[in-house]
């Protein structure tokens, strides 16, 4: 599966994002956007996150395309005479298998035109929904489960007889 993201309106859809924006500007919105698609794509065992953001005139210097987080997060840069929406459609469009393909976003436009040849529709506050929820539970695997309710305990002879059968003591 993979996942093309709306990044501004992803950002816009988060008050912490959108928090970083304001006050310390686009390149650590940025950093946290990559930080969260990293994390997404590491706990859900996605093969890769696509972030598309609107280019600039400002931007026409940055290369169209990045790739960060080992490979799992892809950055691109829409053209600066176009923008992310078109871009994000053509990507879908142009896709082999669109049908693998989630896009994440709340534009109208572009649901309406990624359902079509056979995407999936994730909203974006949908979408960060998932994110927490896969960061408590890695946070608390047990789900605040008593461990010892897992515990498996062996007899002394157990031990002894694979101790043994690992070479580890001297067999009877």
């Amino acid at each position: 599966m993979r996942y093309v993201i709306d990044a501004c309106n992803l950002i816009f859809a988060s008050t912490p994002l959108e928090e970083a924006l304001d006050r310390r500007g686009f390149p650590a919105a940025r950093a946290l956007v990559v930080g969260l698609l990293g994390r997404f794509a590491r706990d859900h065992h996605v093969e890769q996150m696509v972030a598309v953001f609107d280019g600039s005139e400002k931007g026409a210097h940055r290369p169209r395309r990045e790739v960060e987080e080992l490979g799992k997060v892809v950055l691109i840069y829409s053209n600066p005479r176009s923008n992310a929406d078109r871009a994000i459609i053509e990507m879908v469009e142009n896709a082999e298998r669109p049908g693998e393909i989630t896009v994440v976003t709340d534009d109208k436009f572009i649901i309406r035109h990624i359902l079509g040849p056979g995407a999936h529709h994730l909203s974006s506050r949908g979408f960060l929904r998932l994110a927490q929820r896969a960061r408590r539970r890695a946070a608390d695997p047990l789900q605040g489960e008593d461990p010892r309710k897992y515990a498996v305990t062996m007899t002394a002879n157990e031990i002894d007889d694979w101790m043994a059968y690992f070479g580890l003591k001297d067999g009877k």
